[in-house]
């Protein structure tokens, strides 16, 4: 099963449908990636503009999953729908600073396609490619006391912006597997 040449596809999809208007930008095969078949990476800056702030998109990086397509035996339809999915949300970033699956994108997706349907999600087989992760870090809401699981830590500049849903109090985060009780034999002695 031989890999497809992605980037080589970008080029001559640029210039097929969009008149080689969208940037020239990495296109690579993800192999972290599992459940989402593309990605398109976009950064954001924020621009002072005559009637107020807002913000600049700008296009970085497509990516495709390796895994997802290696299991689709690298069905070259479906990477190529993929990336003209990909590559639309790259032009309308580009082009309109405009991101997400709107009408616009729609639009352009029917034109492409000639498929006149919601082109958001695919339907393509994912079950077992993702990793059973463990819930490692408990959250305890300081107002009520209810509590829960979380698979990661929020990140350092949020932990103190988290409210419960509940009644509003403020939640606490722990880390379980720092935790010496957690998956080591405990050092305290009962007797």
């Amino acid at each position: 099963m031989e890999i497809p040449d992605i980037k080589t596809m970008f080029v001559e999809l640029n210039d097929e449908h969009f008149d080689g208007k969208i940037p020239d930008i990495p296109v690579v095969w993800n192999k972290r990636m599992t459940t989402t078949a593309g990605y398109c990476r976009y950064k954001r800056s924020r621009v002072l503009a005559l009637m107020g702030d807002r913000q600049e998109l700008t296009v970085t990086k497509i990516d495709l999953s390796h895994q997802l397509f290696e299991r689709l035996g690298f069905d070259i339809d479906k990477v190529k729908r993929t990336l003209i999915h990909e590559m639309v949300h790259a032009f309308l970033i580009h082009t309109y600073n405009e991101r997400g699956h709107k009408w616009r994108f729609q639009q352009m997706m029917t034109d492409i396609t000639g498929e006149r349907k919601n082109h958001r999600c695919h339907n393509y087989d994912t079950n077992g490619l993702r990793r059973k992760q463990t819930k490692k870090v408990q959250w305890i809401c300081a107002g009520c006391g209810k509590n829960g699981w979380r698979v990661r830590m929020p990140k350092a500049n949020r932990r103190d912006g988290y409210t419960c849903r509940g009644c509003g109090g403020k939640v606490k985060f722990v880390d379980m597997s720092s935790s010496p009780l957690i998956g080591s034999s405990s050092k305290v002695k009962i007797f």
